[in-house]
C-alpha cells in the first residue's frame, strides 16, 4: 500500500508532533502539507519528509481548498486526511498496510477514550475526515465542497458509493483532535 497523507495546515506548531507520530516506512507514504495562506509561513518547522505548499481561498472553510489542491496533485495510491490537530494513530499502519480495499473506515474515539464514530455509518454527521481512507481510483475528480464545514460528511459517502471493495475495521485507529 502507498498512502498519500494530506494535511491542511493552519496550526504549524503541531507539525513536529504529527511528524513524530508517522510510523510508516518512508517508501510507503507521501506527506503533503498545504498551508492556508498566500505563501508558506517563514520561521516555522517544516518536516523533512513532506512536500509543503500554500493555497489561499477566502471561500474555503476547514482546510477544504487545501485538501482539494492536494488531491489535484495525487495520481494514485490511497488517500488519508491527516488534520493538523491530530496525530497519526500508532496502530493505523499495521491495520491497513495489507488491505486492498478501495475504501477503509475505522472507529474514532474522543481523547477521553469514549467512542465518537463507529466507522460503520458512512453518512453526514457520522464520518470524519480522519476516520476513512480511500483509493485515488475511486476519488477520481471528486472534491470537497469548499465552503461547507461538514464537507467530510458529503465527500466520504460520495466516494464510499463509488467503492468496489470496502472494509470497516472495528478498531479505534483515530483519536479526534488529539492535539487540542
Amino acid at each position: 500500500m502507498f498512502l498519500n497523507i494530506i494535511t491542511p495546515c493552519s496550526r504549524p506548531k503541531n507539525l513536529k508532533t504529527i511528524e513524530d507520530s508517522i510510523n510508516i516506512p518512508q517508501s510507503n507514504f507521501r506527506w503533503i502539507i498545504v498551508f492556508d495562506g498566500s505563501c508558506i509561513p517563514k520561521d516555522i518547522y517544516i518536516p523533512k519528509n513532506c512536500e509543503a505548499y500554500s493555497v489561499q481561498d477566502n471561500r474555503s472553510v476547514s482546510g477544504n481548498a487545501q485538501r482539494n489542491f492536494a488531491l489535484d496533485i495525487i495520481k494514485d495510491g490511497w488517500v488519508y486526511f491527516q488534520d493538523d490537530d491530530t496525530t497519526l494513530h500508532q496502530d493505523l499502519w499495521d491495520n491497513i498496510k495489507d488491505s486492498s480495499a478501495d475504501f477503509i473506515s475505522f472507529r474514532q474515539n474522543h481523547k477521553n477514550g469514549l467512542c465518537r464514530l463507529d466507522g460503520e455509518t458512512i453518512i453526514a454527521g457520522h464520518i470524519d475526515s480522519h476516520n476513512f481512507i480511500a483509493q485515488m481510483s475511486i476519488i477520481k475528480d471528486n472534491r470537497w465542497i469548499i465552503d461547507k464545514y461538514d464537507a467530510d460528511g458529503y465527500f466520504a459517502p460520495l466516494v464510499y458509493r463509488l467503492s468496489h471493495s470496502s472494509v470497516k475495521i472495528p478498531k479505534v485507529l483515530s483519536v479526534y483532535n488529539s492535539l487540542r
